[in-house]
């Protein structure tokens, strides 16, 4: 019986039949491989971290992994078991899969340890296949309860070995059975002991502060290992006035649905707790709505009774004058926990605080550029404690604004690619759509991140705008692009708009909810739109489109671009080989062609919609209309009727369209950058 058993885990583990091909239009998945599956111990409710390679994301199929081997019960009894489970898309390289009721009744244990083998399967959603990676050797436990053991209690980062910590300072607890969050449950580091403040005499029972089961929640090191935790030394412990603790930590594990705590035996800690640190302000040139960091030591925060202020003293000179303005101030920062550095302090320049306030009669903090130049000091308060670090020279350069922009292309808009038979080559595509946005707004202060749609706000600026580029239009109407922000922005007060999703501000005034660039309504201009809605265009327009797309739609007899062809395909930065002919040597042409054309007719509306979520058009009258007036051709903002698909594709002799003279100088004066060299622009007006 046994024997027969490791003969199926051999066979799973390496001599199940050959795997099928990767189809030659499945991109990424030629890289695609799994290799990492952890923790290694499995709870109920556990989150199980996937690490690969050339994971697709949602668009191109699901994830699911497929787990396969012989279990052994905690009683020795060995069985063998195979369970597929759906797996959660993080990025190109994780994948998460819940350790669910289905994964146990699959293993018919709830004790015990699996040997076998783990695959990614991808359910392609492009040629209906599944794919699966190579086998990846995995040994397991699983078990109902863990039970935390704690060896050593000792101090993170910098403080390691000095016995000395500021508030919120790192301490590091080392075991084995920690939980590490999610659905399995939480460790929890319980403090009992004594603190006796600076100054005063033992005995600490009588002078101090007794410390009664104070508990603090413990967050993995890393979380695939139940070896390591760490939590911060919290105000609620013992305050923030220097002393001496001495006590002990003790760790509990509690699991949903579980009354009863797992406690590890306690383990001593004495520790000396010293005044904050201020060391070094980063960067030292920021703008609007961009963070300042503080770096040093004990900060505090994320409680109503806790709070971390920077006191500002010096003078603060504009920019290209004499002039010197006072500063003395302080600003609230707020405490970010950072594993290892240790936590620090971050405030993002906002027109409301403080520092904006101060500079309100010169112009703010849009317009009153300069350098301050003084000292800056941290105070910690905690309920009624305050304490302060020593003063440390500073130096802040104010720069004019600076608009970031977050672009995020959705699964709909991987799905559209393939009805212009371009999915192959979305890497492409977007490339070129970023492009072109970063040509359209040279020599204004605007930076475009292409990001993935789930993907957290970046960590240097509060303030960013977002435009979300999809397939079809949700509203539909048809558009091929919608600024769905509340109403015309002029100076651009807003620097966080988001272009996309839905708006139920824009939705309760009777305009369309939904925003974005809407990248399948392009089909439109094709003379056999197929489920798109036709846009009005000339015949010769339809015509050109189709000449650039019909040889690769496949509802149309044409063939879609090959992952082979995407390595030989010239990088078009004009239109003047376009389009291509129809014989074989024509071929990296066509895609070369087609890649160029939608690059081109989803950037330029996404610097279209983007212009009016700054403040366009006609941003020198407050009761302006939403586009350029009159009817000369070639300019950004005009509407949409005046604007040709040669035009948007430029493949008209006229080439790209540009901002007109005044919507460029207003676009430069909210958001200044560099001066750069460009051809004349066309005036606003007839």
């Amino acid at each position: 019986m046994r024997r027969w058993l490791w003969c199926c885990v051999l066979w799973l583990l390496g001599c199940a039949p050959p795997l099928p091909p990767l189809m030659e239009l499945e991109p990424g998945l030629e890289d695609l491989a799994l290799l990492g599956v952890g923790p290694k111990m499995l709870l109920p409710g556990t989150e199980i971290v996937l690490s690969g390679r050339g994971l697709p994301t949602p668009g191109d199929g699901g994830l699911s992994l497929l787990l396969g081997g012989v279990v052994k019960s905690a009683r020795g009894e060995m069985r063998t078991f195979e369970v597929r489970l759906r797996a959660e898309y993080r990025s190109a390289t994780e994948a998460r899969v819940p350790a669910s009721n289905e994964l146990f009744t699959a293993l018919g244990v709830t004790e015990g340890t699996l040997d076998g083998s783990a695959r990614i399967v991808v359910d392609s959603a492009i040629d209906l296949a599944a794919h699966q990676s190579e086998s990846l050797r995995v040994a397991l436990q699983v078990a109902q309860t863990l039970t935390p053991r704690l060896t050593t209690v000792e101090l993170g980062g910098a403080q390691k070995s000095t016995g000395k910590l500021h508030p919120n300072d790192w301490v590091v607890v080392r075991g084995d059975n920690l939980l590490v969050g999610g659905g399995e449950g939480d460790t929890k580091a319980v403090l009992t002991g004594c603190f006796l403040p600076e100054g005063a005499k033992e005995p600490c029972t009588k002078n101090g502060r007794i410390v009664t089961q104070v508990e603090v929640p413990v967050q993995p090191a890393d979380r695939l290992e139940r070896t390591v935790g760490i939590f911060p030394f919290s105000p609620t412990i013992v305050g923030i006035v220097p002393g001496r603790f001495a006590g002990t930590v003790t760790l509990v594990n509690q699991q949903p649905g579980m009354q009863l705590k797992q406690r590890s035996e306690p383990v001593p800690l004495t520790v000396a707790l010293v005044p904050p640190e201020l060391s070094r302000i980063t960067p030292d040139a920021v703008s609007l709505g961009q963070y300042v960091e503080m770096r040093g030591a004990g900060f505090v925060g994320g409680a109503a009774d806790q709070a971390t202020l920077v006191r500002l003293l010096g003078v603060y000179t504009l920019q290209g004058s004499p002039i010197q303005i006072p500063v003395d101030l302080e600003i609230v920062v707020k405490w970010v926990p950072r594993y290892p550095d240790g936590p620090l302090g971050r405030y993002v320049l906002d027109e409301t605080d403080a520092l904006g306030r101060a500079l309100e009669s010169r112009g703010g903090l849009r317009e009153a550029f300069g350098t301050f130049v003084g000292t800056a000091q941290s105070t910690l308060r905690y309920g009624k404690q305050s304490v302060s670090s020593k003063a440390i020279p500073m130096r802040l350069v104010l720069l004019p604004p600076k608009q970031v922009v977050l672009v995020k292309f959705l699964p709909s808009y991987q799905e559209s690619l393939r009805l212009f038979g371009l999915r192959v080559v979305d890497n492409a595509v977007r490339a070129r759509v970023l492009d072109v946005a970063r040509r359209d707004y040279a020599g204004v202060n605007i930076e475009f991140r292409e990001v993935e749609p789930q993907a957290p706000p970046p960590e240097d600026f509060a303030y960013f705008a977002q435009v979300e580029i999809g397939g079809a239009d949700p509203n539909g109407l048809g558009y091929l692009g919608y600024d769905n922000t509340p109403g015309r922005d002029l100076q651009n007060k807003r620097l966080y708009d988001r272009i996309g999703g839905v708006n139920a501000v824009t939705q309760n005034d009777g305009s369309p909810g939904y925003g974005g660039v809407f990248s399948e309504q392009l089909l439109g201009f094709s003379a056999h739109p197929g489920v798109v809605e036709k846009i009005k265009t000339p015949e010769a327009d339809s015509a050109l489109f189709d000449q650039i797309f019909d040889p690769l739609r496949t509802d149309v007899g044409g063939t879609p671009a090959q992952l082979r062809e995407a390595a030989m395909l010239p990088a078009l930065t004009s239109g003047s080989l376009c389009p291509a002919g129809r014989a074989a040597a024509d071929r990296p042409r066509q895609v070369a062609c087609a890649i160029f054309v939608l690059g081109n007719l989803i950037g330029t509306t996404m610097t279209h919609e983007l212009g009016h979520s700054l403040g366009l058009a006609n941003p020198n009258r407050a009761m302006g209309s939403y586009h350029n007036n009159g009817t000369i051709p070639g300019r950004i903002m005009n509407p949409g009727g005046l604007r040709s698909f040669g035009e948007r594709s430029e493949l008209s002799p006229a080439g790209a369209a540009v901002f007109c003279d005044t919507d460029y100088e207003y676009l430069r004066k909210i958001l200044p950058g560099p001066p750069v060299a460009m051809p004349r622009r066309p005036s606003c007006l007839d």
